[in-house]
């Protein structure tokens, strides 16, 4: 094993930031949708435009013109784009803006420049853009779902059920919050119900008694079993000494 330094990671090397333009005045652009879909969509060397700058004395007037390939390399159902747009300028103020890019696979790091003007492309009030912005509101305004006729039955389908979980929850929620009776009186309420029956299923005594499932609970078992084997599993009978003063009690 060598005693040498030793070399940078990838990941180091991949954060390296090369400043050889980092001086290098560029422009800060702000476009339309519809022009950055296209420039992405363009393949490589084509030709998007021309920006035209006439230094007038008294004010810069800037220009930008789609080039005539790209207005009509968009959707069948699209109109072509407007190719006619306007330049507006933009104050940085006390702004400092920098561009950055990245190699693909989290290459090494470049400033490409420092930003020495800002601006905004608008399209011109023209007969071109009035019919995108016709199409682009009918397009905003079809649904997305279709219906669809089938022709067969599906093999994986929802089965209709008699409740959800979340119905569940929400109904068990409710019942919680309902006023508790006097112990005395719920006792009475449930010996009166087992004279009635011997077995019942613990949401039938929730029903029976209208009370909150807890507190129920908590009155069962002073007098009543749980059943936890068949023939009559998961239900509430009296115990053997409150069937006969349930029974008296009615009576």
């Amino acid at each position: 094993m060598s005693g040498g330094p030793s070399k940078p990671s990838t990941s180091k090397r991949a954060r390296e930031l090369d400043t050889t333009n980092a001086t290098k005045g560029v422009w800060l652009v702000k476009v339309p949708n519809y022009l950055d879909e296209a420039w992405r969509k363009a393949l490589p060397s084509t030709d998007l435009g021309v920006m035209t700058i006439n230094n007038d004395p008294s004010a810069v007037n800037v220009t930008f013109n789609l080039s005539e390939e790209l207005s009509h390399q968009t959707d069948p159902d699209q109109p072509p784009l407007p190719t006619k747009h306007r330049v507006v300028m933009q104050s940085l103020s006390s702004q400092s803006l920098s561009v950055f890019s990245e190699g693909e696979g989290g290459g090494q790091v470049v400033a490409e420049g420092k930003v020495s003007q800002r601006a905004d492309i608008q399209p011109l009030d023209s007969a071109a853009y009035m019919k995108l912005k016709q199409h682009q509101i009918r397009a905003a305004g079809k649904t997305k779902n279709t219906a669809t006729k089938l022709d067969s039955t599906p093999l994986s389908s929802i089965k209709p059920v008699a409740s959800h979980p979340e119905a569940k929850a929400k109904a068990s929620k409710q019942l919680d919050k309902r006023a508790r009776d006097d112990r005395d009186k719920v006792l009475n309420s449930i010996f009166q119900a087992f004279h009635a029956h011997q077995f019942y299923a613990f949401r039938d005594l929730v029903q029976i008694t209208k009370q909150p499932p807890m507190y129920l609970k908590e009155l069962l078992k002073e007098v009543c079993l749980y059943n936890t084997k068949a023939p009559h599993k998961n239900t509430w009978e009296l115990k053997a000494d409150y069937k006969r003063t349930g029974e008296s009690s009615c009576d």
